[in-house]
């Protein structure tokens, strides 16, 4: 989907949403002249051109938390390990907006307008040295399967985007894929995982060199299998049209090959309703997000196999 057609890039900025802005950058004593939405999909996201910074505006119940772990866990790793992720403003915290948002404020990273994106390449080098790091001094969250999705499916809120029967289709369905890894024996072991590695979360980083990316949106991030960081290049390769190039790339720059595991197609299946989450909650207010939900969960239930749009 180009940028022109794409809601996640092109949202309206809504009053609730500038206030929020507004809120989170006066308690924060930056500067909001000339803020500018760049992103909404999980999180608002918001150009600071004054302090050449970004605000992330985290909506529900879970924000804080995710936020201060994302916080400390990107301060580790880029003080700590010199690692391309991401990085926090110095000697800023999350900032409770109102009891449902919470705003984070990062270093800006301005992208080249020649249209070049970062590739499975770029994503495999980065998440092969997350995962050979050391156990981290931070409280992680241990890993659950599709936690975030059951609880957009549970908020009563649901309802104005699919109907009863396919709520109650959607909360089965992933009761059935936690059983089936339940009692997985994870050949990759456990450690730091990203949790949502895939390769629209890769920013060129252009002051460092024309290649360099840096890994953001760590709101995901937890203890658990590294599996769960692979799948997301082989769920691009099917159900986004990159094709097994894009799959292979990864490989050759992570190392490990996941798609002859027995386990492979229960973590598409996985992966397929990991992305059910960001357009069932938004789906009310964007019909491309309504249009992409009834595409994706449809094909779901129906097992097609065909290529889904992309945001």
């Amino acid at each position: 989907m180009n940028g022109k057609d794409n809601p996640t890039k092109n949202g309206e900025d809504t009053p609730q949403l500038r206030h929020a802005l507004l809120r989170a950058c006066e308690l924060a004593g930056l500067d909001p002249t000339s803020a500018r939405l760049v992103h909404h999909y999980a999180n608002a996201v918001y150009v600071l051109p004054a302090e050449n910074a970004v605000v992330r505006l985290a909506l529900g119940s879970q924000g804080m938390r995710r936020a201060q772990t994302s916080l400390q866990i990107t301060r580790w790793l880029v003080d700590g390990h010199d690692f391309p992720a991401t990085a926090p403003i110095p000697e800023t915290d999350a900032i409770a907006v109102d009891h449902t948002t919470t705003a984070t404020f990062w270093a800006y990273y301005p992208q080249p307008d020649d249209g070049r994106k970062p590739t499975s390449a770029h994503l495999g080098t980065i998440v092969r040295r997350l995962h050979d790091l050391p156990q981290p001094p931070v409280d992680l969250p241990q890993w659950t399967p599709l936690r975030s999705l059951e609880a957009a499916v549970r908020a009563p809120a649901v309802l104005a985007a699919i109907s009863d029967e396919e709520q109650h289709w959607l909360l089965a369905h992933i009761a059935t894929v936690r059983h089936d890894l339940d009692t997985v024996d994870w050949p990759l072991g456990r450690g730091l995982i990203h949790g949502d590695a895939w390769a629209g979360n890769l920013l060129w980083n252009t002051v460092a060199g024309r290649e360099a990316t840096v890994l953001g949106d760590w709101d995901s991030v937890c203890w658990g299998p590294r599996e769960i960081d692979l799948i997301p290049s082989f769920h691009a390769a099917r159900r986004y049209g990159r094709g097994a190039d894009w799959a292979a790339a990864f490989v050759q720059a992570y190392g490990y090959d996941l798609s002859g595991w027995p386990v492979f197609s229960t973590l598409l299946a996985m992966r397929d309703l990991v992305q059910l989450a960001g357009p069932l909650r938004r789906a009310p207010q964007e019909p491309a997000l309504a249009r992409a939900l009834r595409e994706r969960l449809d094909g779901i239930r129906s097992g097609s196999t065909a290529t889904w749009a992309e945001f």
